[in-house]
């Protein structure tokens, strides 16, 4: 009796088997599951799909009080750039500007800003028109409010455009003056104070000192006899001299050390600063009889360097900044200017423009004397 075989139908059921665990299932619709398939690609985002835009973007007024800066507006903006506007007491404005990644509650910058004082990762909620930021490394909260009547942040300060400028030789900062023909300044190199030709900053001539004049000032006066007034230095008094003939005048009482800038007013008025103790001194010397008094000063929240007075204001340099201030019936600045890139350490005005004895950024060694859109 034959035997019966089983394997051509257990062949054919294997081979349907197989054929049933390799076909793909369709994916669902949008990735919907199939009813035994694997997960199908994710579908296109739906019509009524939508971003959070992050509620810090905008124009923002402080209106809680942070520091000596005072900020006043903030710019969030939404290129995720911040802007900050910041005064003083005394009507000193500046600008700072960084970038930053901003979140739906969270502001973070790998940089410090002195004015509102955020760094690292910053929390914040907005509230209506109250903005409440929460800053890495204090427990004050800072309020701001939406505002819609601040000024254009490019007006804040008002930016320098530069006429012409030249090179010098001078390796040091220095504050400089104008005698009427030619602009003065001390070169270290050679201890000579030089006149320079503005047309084509060629050296003219050179008054020899035995100071380290690094601020030198021309007095406001017609006579013959009027003086060249110089610093020493770190010293604490500046130098008068006959500017006719290099004669020694007189020296001040005590200032202010490391004064970097003079300023006349009139015959025997002066303003200068005092870059070691921050300060403004308004003196008038009583020469040559005695060394004078000193009128007043006005302290400061940074290093001020060069000076100059003119038709009424006297006008302070910082940094990249110029501030043109009223002396009276208070001290204070009214406006702001800046030439961006630059360090500026003196100013002077030759009857049309003003000078500026300044450093580029990107080359400290090269003292510029530059010649910008600045006139009274």
């Amino acid at each position: 009796m034959k035997k019966k075989k089983y394997y051509k139908p257990m062949l054919i059921l294997s081979i349907l088997f197989l054929l049933i665990a390799s076909c793909k299932p369709e994916d669902g619709e949008d990735g919907v599951m199939g009813a035994h398939g694997i997960q199908g690609e994710t579908g296109p985002a739906g019509a009524d799909a939508t971003t959070i835009t992050p509620a810090a973007y905008g124009t923002w007024e402080v209106i809680s009080e942070i520091g000596s800066d005072v900020a006043k507006y903030v710019y969030i903006n939404e290129d995720n750039t911040l802007e900050i506007l910041s005064e003083d007491q005394l009507g000193f404005k500046r600008t700072e500007r960084t970038n930053v990644t901003v979140s739906v509650n969270q502001i973070i910058t790998n940089d410090l800003y002195g004015s509102i004082g955020i760094y690292g990762i910053n929390n914040y909620e907005v509230n209506e028109y109250i903005l409440t930021l929460t800053r890495s490394f204090d427990s004050d909260p800072i309020l701001m409010q939406r505002s819609t009547t601040a000024p254009n942040s490019s007006n804040w300060i008002k930016e320098l455009t530069t006429l012409v400028e030249g090179s010098t030789a001078w390796s040091r900062e220095v504050d400089i003056a104008f005698d009427g023909t030619y602009l003065l300044g001390y070169n270290y190199s050679n201890r000579n104070i030089e006149q320079i030709n503005p047309s084509n900053f060629s050296v003219e001539g050179i008054i020899p000192t035995t100071l380290d004049a690094y601020a030198v000032e021309i007095e406001k006066s017609d006579a013959p006899d009027r003086q060249l007034f110089q610093s020493n230095n770190g010293s604490s008094n500046y130098h008068s001299f006959i500017y006719a003939t290099n004669t020694f005048n007189y020296t001040s009482q005590n200032l202010g050390s490391w004064i970097k800038g003079i300023a006349s007013k009139s015959p025997g008025e002066l303003w200068l600063s005092s870059n070691s103790e921050d300060t403004l001194y308004h003196y008038f010397s009583h020469e040559p009889a005695s060394p004078g008094e000193i009128l007043g000063s006005v302290p400061l929240d940074f290093s001020p360097s060069g000076l100059d007075y003119r038709d009424g204001f006297l006008y302070v340099t910082e940094g990249t900044r110029v501030h043109k201030c009223q002396t009276s019936p208070e001290f204070r600045a009214i406006e702001t200017y800046e030439l961006r890139g630059h360090n500026v350490s003196g100013i002077t005005y030759d009857g049309t423009n003003f000078w500026l004895a300044a450093t580029n950024w990107n080359d400290y060694d090269t003292q510029k004397l530059i010649k910008v859109d600045l006139a009274l």
